[in-house]
């Protein structure tokens, strides 16, 4: 079974994960730097498809959003049990 996640790329080296909470907010707009891209490879997520998005208006920056993709075992995936 895979599991898959998007992660925004930022042509400045940061990267943000969709999956956490926090807001998306380009480094240099107020935001600190974040790097989870980095970290999700480590964990065994491959990158399966890039799109890119073109830049943000305010600053020299482009984006990309890339699609991770990881192999799980059952055992890993939560039951959803039907309401």
């Amino acid at each position: 079974m895979k599991k898959h996640r998007f992660v925004l790329v930022c042509s400045n080296g940061c990267s943000h994960d969709l999956a956490g909470e926090d807001e998306f907010i380009p480094y240099g707009l107020t935001a600190q730097k974040r790097f989870d891209l980095p970290e999700l490879l480590r964990k065994g997520w491959l990158p399966v498809r890039e799109t890119p998005l073109g830049g943000s208006g305010n600053s020299f920056v482009a984006f990309a959003l890339v699609l991770l993709e990881k192999d799980v075992s059952e055992k890993d995936v939560p039951e959803v049990k039907p309401a």
